[in-house]
């Protein structure tokens, strides 16, 4: 019985895009108001180099633009294909007014042809830990793991204690920046770990532990 229960886990290893990444005074916003957002990114093999051209430039219009305090890109370790970003901003209101803008909506036009799959947006709001504060070029070993959470409907009340247990246990590891759990807005039985680590020595300890 006891292994119908267990939650089922997509764990994405990705290392920082450092030249494309920002940080801003996340400690003065109203952490309760902040929209976090989560994107999974596949190019065409054939169009990767092509595709990350293009989301240097997403991040330089996301930099440019009002409420945003975090925008990282990010590379999948052993997907060379695979990029995720991971984005802050004040509101759910101010990621509209980016989004909807006429210059991120040309530069999503450019990307469009280059995808193998369709942008995966998962939108959400701090549930359990922090996103610590770092700066605006991280060292290149700096570990970001995203993993997806997918419990079943039934369980979600029993499983959210342990992972907010999970969380507040993993963030004294030694090397951890950050370890944060996420909801996703409009399902509520989906999740998202972002972890943080100075190096993959952090990390691989983080996982024997």
């Amino acid at each position: 019985m006891s292994k119908r229960r267990l939650i089922p886990l997509a764990m994405f290893v990705f290392l920082l895009v450092a030249a494309l990444s920002s940080f801003a005074r996340l400690a003065e916003a109203q952490t309760d108001q902040l929209q976090y957002v989560v994107t999974y990114v596949e190019f065409k093999p054939a169009d990767t180099k092509a595709g990350e051209r293009v989301l240097d430039d997403l991040a330089s219009q996301a930099l440019a633009s009002v409420g945003v305090i975090r925008f990282d890109v990010l590379h999948q370790v052993d997907r060379r294909n695979f990029f995720a970003l991971f984005e802050i901003w004040s509101s759910a209101e101010t990621l509209a007014a980016f989004e909807s803008s006429s210059a991120t909506q040309a530069i999503l036009t450019q990307l469009a042809p280059l995808l193998e799959a369709p942008l995966d947006e998962r939108d959400g709001n701090l549930l359990a830990g922090t996103v610590n504060s770092r700066g605006r070029h991280a060292e290149s070993r700096q570990i970001f793991v995203i993993t997806h959470v997918d419990i079943d409907p039934q369980f979600v009340d029993q499983a959210l204690p342990v992972l907010d247990t999970f969380v507040s246990d993993s963030a004294s590891d030694p090397g951890v920046q950050s370890f944060a759990l996420l909801s996703q807005t409009g399902t509520t039985n989906h999740f998202q770990l972002i972890e943080v680590f100075a190096n993959q020595q952090a990390f691989d300890a983080h996982v024997s532990a």
